[in-house]
């Protein structure tokens, strides 16, 4: 189980996330994983949420199962960046990303390779409830 390929899940800019989160719960449940479900859930909504609402196209979700932590990687074929914003009661939304550094032990951004544009937004989420 360790080391796992990913699972890849490709969703468009005009899918409900509903189905791709019904679906990366049944693989964590299937890995071991269903006590870590809700925050990789809560991670996973954001980054597909970010695809939908800020690209013009759709993109990918892949999840690999590793010795501790279970790897959460959207891609996108934009090359604009998402940015953290500081908490501002007065605007409506822009708090994603602190709910993913809330939850997950890292995450960060790359290029995609082979000379595509695009982009990976990734978080890592410990097995481990005490991290």
């Amino acid at each position: 189980m360790i080391g796992m390929d990913p699972v890849r899940m490709p969703f468009d800019r005009s899918a409900d996330s509903a189905p791709v989160r019904q679906a990366a719960r049944e693989i964590l449940v299937d890995w071991d994983a269903a006590h870590i479900a809700d925050d990789a859930l809560a991670v996973i909504t954001e980054l597909v949420h970010n695809v939908i609402r800020h690209t013009d196209a759709g993109g990918r979700l892949d999840l690999s199962r590793q010795a501790d932590s279970i790897l959460i990687e959207v891609f996108d074929t934009s090359s604009r960046l998402p940015r953290r914003f500081s908490p501002d009661p007065h605007r409506i939304g822009g708090r994603g990303l602190l709910i993913v550094d809330a939850m997950a032990a890292s995450w960060g951004t790359s290029e995609t390779s082979h000379g595509r544009p695009g982009k990976v937004v990734w978080a890592r989420i410990s097995l481990d409830r005490s991290v």
